[in-house]
C-alpha cells in the first residue's frame, strides 16, 4: 500500500538563477522558507518510511524553466526537508564570530529519497510538498485456539 502525505504552504519561490535582488532579500526569503518547512515537519510529525519520493510543486500564475530555474527555486526548501528527514546529516558549527550555524546542504543526498519537481498554474502563490512511500502489508493475524 502506498501512503501519500500532501502539504501546501503559501511560500514564495522565485527564479534564483536569474534574479537580481539584494543578497539580504534572498537570505531572508531562504530563512523564511526553511523556517516554515521545519515548523510543518515538527507540527505534523509523521513517520516517513524509506525509500520515498518527494515531489515539490510550485503554485504560481506563470511557469518557470523546468530544468534549471525550478530546481533552484526549491533548493533551500529541499535542504530543509532533507535536514528534517536526516537530522544526523546536518552539520552544526560555530563561526568565527561565535554564532551557531547549521549546514543543511548535505542532508538531501541520501539515495533512498527520489526528488521530483513540478509546477501548476494557480491564483494563489505557494508550494505543495507530496511525500509518497510504501507501507509494508501487515501479516495476517494468527488466531490461537
Amino acid at each position: 500500500m502506498i501512503e501519500k502525505i500532501v502539504w501546501e504552504l503559501p511560500l514564495k519561490t522565485t527564479d534564483e538563477t536569474n534574479g537580481y535582488e539584494h543578497h539580504w532579500v534572498k537570505t531572508k526569503r531562504h530563512k523564511q522558507q526553511q523556517f516554515f518547512v521545519k515548523q510543518l515537519f515538527l507540527k505534523e510529525a509523521r513517520k516517513i518510511l524509506l525509500p520515498c519520493t518527494i515531489k515539490f510543486i510550485r503554485l504560481s500564475s506563470h511557469f518557470m524553466d523546468e530544468e534549471d530555474n525550478l530546481r533552484m527555486a526549491f533548493k533551500w526548501i529541499k535542504d530543509q526537508v532533507g535536514a528534517c528527514l536526516f537530522p544526523e546529516k546536518s552539520v552544526v558549527y560555530i563561526n568565527k564570530k561565535g554564532k551557531v550555524l547549521e549546514n543543511r546542504g548535505h542532508a538531501d543526498s541520501d539515495k533512498r529519497v527520489t526528488w521530483e519537481y513540478g509546477q501548476e498554474k494557480s491564483k494563489m502563490l505557494g508550494i505543495r510538498i507530496e511525500i509518497s512511500f510504501a507501507i509494508p502489508d501487515q501479516p495476517p493475524a494468527i488466531d490461537h485456539v
